[in-house]
């Protein structure tokens, strides 16, 4: 059985499949006829196969295209396999192959290629079914900076190259906010950490990056107090005063003018509770008002919030 610690080090056979042109029904077959490649069990009963078969595989699949029997090389070593082949290197070099960064990029395109096939397709049952499958694979805050965002540059991209409609483009954004809303209030049911006040500037169109952040901040243990878009400045002060969260956490995108949300940044520091600290985070967010910090990256505010958590005196809490 697989150790919860080194899931990372196994692929599903979706993804091996994937990364090596394999079929998952081949692989299957492989397993049950000749023992290879061979799948490990993790503690929730899933079966996973080693990163380490992939170069493996892909050497094999090389060996079927040229004409031999699965039964001749599908039990074969990596080093029987490259001298049968005549090579040392089929594809790309082994050492970027034993590269682990290397994998889980090709690994983490692979997939995101198959969510843009699912939005073309507007299958929201596959799509969703991933999610959540990545969700409990990775984590939610891998599963946000790893996956989430690099989705949504990627359909972002696709739609300016005309490659998907802009109807495409909002199923995959509804899609990911009902996600990330239903995952983000599951994971906030009774916490009693530290308040944190999540929420938008006024006028703020978009709400993923707000959503972004109540995830990773319910992860922390920390109680998100969630306002959502477009929340005028007098009731971000009136909440505070209400609740008196530790942080304000704002989602400013590039759509909001700079000058305004300076102006309100300004507002808010100055009738809140200096105690309370305000943190920004977003393209649009202005980096030079004093009294509020300015996080661009989740990995960093993650960070931040667990060592606030560690400082804070457990009666404060």
């Amino acid at each position: 059985m697989v150790n919860n610690t080194k899931i990372k080090d196994f692929l599903s056979i979706g993804e091996l499949a994937s990364l090596t042109g394999i079929s998952s029904h081949s692989l299957r077959m492989w397993e049950k006829r000749y023992g290879s490649p061979s799948a490990h069990r993790l503690p929730s009963g899933h079966r996973r196969y080693s990163k380490e078969d992939v170069p493996r595989l892909r050497i094999i699949a090389k060996a079927l295209d040229s004409g031999y029997r699965a039964s001749r090389v599908v039990t074969e070593s990596l080093e029987q396999l490259h001298s049968l082949m005549g090579t040392k290197q089929i594809v790309e070099s082994t050492s970027s192959l034993k590269s682990s960064e290397n994998l889980e990029l090709l690994i983490k395109e692979e997939l995101i290629d198959v969510w843009v096939k699912y939005v073309r397709e507007c299958d929201d049952d596959k799509l969703l079914n991933d999610f959540h499958e990545e969700w409990g694979r990775r984590g939610g805050l891998s599963f946000i900076t790893n996956y989430a965002i690099p989705f949504l540059a990627r359909i972002g991209s696709e739609w300016e190259d005309s490659n998907i409609k802009i109807s495409n483009e909002h199923f995959a954004t509804e899609c990911l906010v009902g996600f990330i809303s239903e995952k983000w209030r599951q994971t906030n049911v009774r916490k009693k950490g530290v308040k944190i006040l999540v929420t938008t500037l006024p006028g703020e169109p978009y709400n993923l990056g707000a959503l972004m952040c109540a995830v990773v901040t319910s992860i922390t243990d920390s109680k998100v107090i969630y306002l959502g878009i477009d929340t005028p400045v007098e009731e971000i002060v009136s909440v505070s005063k209400t609740y008196k969260p530790k942080i304000i956490a704002l989602s400013i995108s590039h759509a909001m003018k700079t000058s305004f949300s300076e102006d309100c940044l300004f507002k808010l520091r100055n009738d809140i509770n200096k105690e309370t600290l305000i943190i920004t985070g977003g393209k649009g967010s202005p980096c030079n008002i004093p009294g509020v910090s300015n996080i661009l990256d989740f990995k960093k505010y993650y960070n931040f919030l667990v060592k606030f958590k560690a400082l804070m005196p457990k009666d404060l809490l």
